[in-house]
């Protein structure tokens, strides 16, 4: 006779299945989002400065964004440009600063002439500079790596790019060992010569120089770290970031195209921790389908109903009724 106490309970066969389901899947999927949830909190609470060297962007020590947000409380119109050289449309009253470049085309540099012809301001420069200068000059000024550690350098020449500015500060990354010509606007303190000379002289020890073009004018900088955001705070280096911005009529162009940044548009314009959460969050979307496919699959067969126990009681009664009713014929 069939038990009462095995209706409605799943056989040991169906308990082992459920038993059996790959409980690691579902413990990795949690721990994926986690681990997702808790980097992206700590990037949106406290991110870590990052960026190009020289770059607006970059929030590091080497990076520009000091010198742009002092241009915009200055009242400065800052702009990060993201498109090609060779086909944005700049204007020539604007003064474009590229400073560390990844690398710098023949057709960037002839955009770069017209626009400093037609009167535009130019900064250019940094670590190892001839390369992006080659694209200006064919024989650009010669350039030497500097000792590092802390480098005072001070004005030798009369230039508004410099009004205010006494004493400049840096880490030493280069000089200009030969200025082609180029006024010496800045030297470092050991190298000679007072206020008002340095034109046209070829004398070591010199960070910024200057050669007009046109109607315009390049300024060259052997050393970017008086610009960047680790030394932006010392000395007159500030001075120095508005005074080579050029007036407040002028634009303050830095180009990011030359740092890597494009004019990305639609999913390619998402910064790319964005792009690494999403492919972590569809990992973990298919570690939860994984974890759950027993389910999607065909259903399992129900267990063969049990006999009712109320009808299993009427026939055990209905026994001992008819055992009863035997014994009391016997009995008469």
């Amino acid at each position: 006779m069939k038990g009462a106490a095995g209706v409605g309970v799943p056989s040991p066969v169906a308990r082992g299945a459920v038993r059996g389901r790959p409980w690691w899947i579902f413990a990795a999927a949690g721990l994926v989002t986690l681990f997702l949830g808790l980097g992206l909190l700590s990037d949106a609470l406290a991110p870590a400065p990052s960026g190009p060297v020289s770059s607006s962007y970059a929030t590091n020590a080497g990076g520009l964004a000091a010198w742009a947000e002092l241009a915009r409380r200055a009242g400065r119109t800052v702009v990060q440009l993201r498109e090609p050289l060779d086909r944005s449309n700049i204007k020539n009253k604007n003064t474009l600063v590229i400073l560390d470049p990844d690398a710098l085309l023949h057709s960037e540099g002839t955009r770069l002439l017209e626009f400093v012809r037609g009167g535009g301001r130019l900064v250019i420069g940094g670590h190892e500079p001839q390369g992006a200068l080659l694209a200006l000059y064919p024989d650009p000024p010669g350039w030497s790596p500097g000792g590092g550690g802390e480098t005072v350098h001070r004005p030798v020449a009369n230039d508004p790019a410099l009004t205010g500015v006494r004493e400049v500060r840096g880490a030493g990354e280069g000089e200009w060992s030969e200025t082609k010509g180029a006024r010496t606007l800045l030297s470092s303190s050991n190298a000679g010569g007072g206020a008002g000379g340095g034109a046209g002289a070829d004398t070591g020890g010199a960070i910024l120089i200057a050669r007009a073009l046109g109607r315009g004018e390049v300024y060259m900088l052997a050393d970017a770290s008086p610009l960047q955001n680790a030394r932006l705070a010392q000395a007159d280096n500030a001075l120095l970031a508005l005074g080579l911005a050029g007036p407040p009529a002028r634009a303050l162009v830095f180009v990011e195209s030359l740092h890597g940044f494009g004019a990305s548009t639609g999913l390619a314009a998402l910064p790319g921790p964005w792009k690494l959460a999403f492919a972590l969050l569809g990992l973990a979307a298919l570690l939860w389908v994984a974890a759950r496919w027993p389910r999607l699959g065909p259903p399992e067969p129900t267990p063969a109903a049990g006999q009712p126990p109320r009808l299993a009681h009427v026939e055990a009664l209905a026994l001992l009724l008819r055992r009863s009713a035997g014994r009391r014929g016997r009995l008469r």
